[in-house]
Order: structure tokens, then sequence, then C-alpha cells
């Protein structure tokens, strides 16, 4: 029987999850090879010997975060995307997410997500083991999604042929939201975009959806931000 000092004893999985969720803030900030296992074990609450009865080492623990991750993003988006058919209107729905979300605020963004931004930036610069494997498992199924919308806008005549390989263009679709993203965790921004948020977000999607090769007519028919706004508060 536990005392009123002594640590709560917390089940198997509950106690995994916890020391889950710790390892994705100190891995956030500290990086894979800054991260010590004291650390990590501290963060949870929990001892290294403990720490190690469900992860005999780090590089268990960090593919571990990674699953996890990756479900936890997997699960949301194919939910998502499952519920599109391929289309030009499905195209630009899905650049304005992306858009829209990469912009957000700093400040809008929940601790765990901003946290798992860091690690894929950390991870970018050490080895890039995380943010392959993340790629890989969450932003394939986008890049898929991306790519069957752009093959109909061009057989629809909404966009133009490109030598553009359209799996090419839709990962650097991809790159240049996730540098939005970038330019925007500090909290202060590091270049000052001059113009309103709802602006930059308008001005990404129509920068993105040109480079895609939609024509314009294309982009104004099916592009309502104020709609998609709605829909994605």
């Amino acid at each position: 029987m536990s005392t009123p000092h002594s640590p709560i004893r917390l089940p198997s999985d509950e106690r995994r999850e916890r020391i889950l969720d710790s390892a994705l803030r100190v891995f956030a900030d500290r990086g894979f090879h800054g991260a010590t296992t004291r650390e990590l074990a501290k963060a949870a609450g929990v001892s290294e010997a403990l720490m190690f009865r469900h992860f005999p080492t780090k590089e268990d623990l960090y593919l571990a975060l990674q699953s996890h991750c990756c479900q936890a993003k997997a699960g949301e988006k194919a939910e998502m995307l499952g519920k599109l058919e391929d289309s030009t209107a499905s195209l630009v729905m899905l650049v304005h997410y992306m858009m829209a979300k990469m912009l957000r605020p700093a400040a809008c963004v929940p601790e765990a997500e901003q946290a798992l931004h860091r690690l894929l930036a950390n991870s970018i610069i050490e080895d890039g083991n995380f943010a392959r494997g993340f790629m890989e498992r969450v932003g394939r199924e986008f890049i898929d999604k991306l790519e069957s919308c752009l093959a109909v806008a061009v057989r629809e005549g909404d966009a133009q042929t490109s030598p553009i390989n359209g799996r090419v263009g839709a990962w650097f679709v991809q790159h240049f939201a996730a540098m939005l993203m970038l330019n925007e965790m500090p909290g202060r921004p590091v270049v000052e975009l001059e113009a309103e948020r709802v602006e930059q977000v308008e001005q990404a999607v129509w920068f993105a959806l040109q480079g895609l090769g939609l024509k314009p007519e294309a982009i104004r028919r099916n592009y309502h931000p104020q709609a998609f706004a709605l829909l994605m508060s």
C-alpha cells in the first residue's frame, strides 16, 4: 500500500506513454545525441532502470517515439484524405490546409506539436533518420493525394502539362510549407512577411498552385479561402 509520499504506480502501458510523451520534449530540445538517458528518465519521472525495462537503449526509445508520432499523425491525415475525391477542388483545399496549418503563429500551435516540429528540425540537422522515417510514413499519403489530384486537374484541363514531375512538384509544395513553418517557430518570425496572416496564407496557396501548373481561372473557380477557414477552424 502506498503512503502519501510514495510515487503513484502507473499501469505499464500508461507509464510507457508517459515516457514517450516526455521523451518528445527532451529530444526536441536536445536532439538525439544531446539527450542523455538520465535526462530522459528524469523528465518522465522514472528511474533509468525502469525506463530501460520499457526501452532497453536510447535508440529503442527514439525509434518507438518515431512510431508513436507517426501513428498519431497518420491516423489524423488518413481520415481526412479518405473523404476527398481526386479532383482540382480537392487539390486546392489540400494546399490551403497545408499552408494555413504551417503559417499558424507559434502561440497557436499546441505544445506537443511544437515539440514535434523542433524534433523534426533537430533530426534534419543531425542525421535525418527521425525526419526521414516520419516523412516516409506520414508525408507519403498526403503527397500521394496531391499527386493524384494534380493528375485529374491536368486531365480536365485545369492545369497545364509541366516538365515538373507531379510527385516532385507535390514534395516541393510540402517543402515550401515546411519552410514557412520554420520561419514561425521562434515565436517572432525570422523574416517578417509584409502581409496580414490571412493574406500570407492566400498568397502562399496561389504561389504553390501556380507552381504546380494550375491555371489562374481554375484557382479562382475552386479557391474560397474564407469558406475553407470556416471548415478548418
